[in-house]
């Protein structure tokens, strides 16, 4: 699989995961809902986007080294 398609299906599952908190959220709306979204929700899509910085750095890595090595 490609960085683009990694990255591709990352940013997918948030947002199935977001559309489905979405319409949970329609009918449980308490202090217990509001916990789950600050606890899990919200650092799910941080972690995301942390992972696709992180796959967007090593991709930039291993082309720098993969043009060092062409240039020898």
């Amino acid at each position: 699989m490609s960085d683009a398609t990694h990255k591709a299906k990352l940013k997918d599952t948030v947002r199935v995961l977001r559309e489905q908190w979405r319409t949970l959220r329609q009918d449980w709306n308490d202090p217990a809902s509001a916990a789950m979204e600050r606890d899990a929700v919200d650092p799910a899509d941080d972690a995301v986007r942390i992972a696709i910085l992180a796959l967007d750095q090593l991709a930039e890595a291993v082309s720098r080294a993969r043009r060092d090595c062409d240039a020898r």
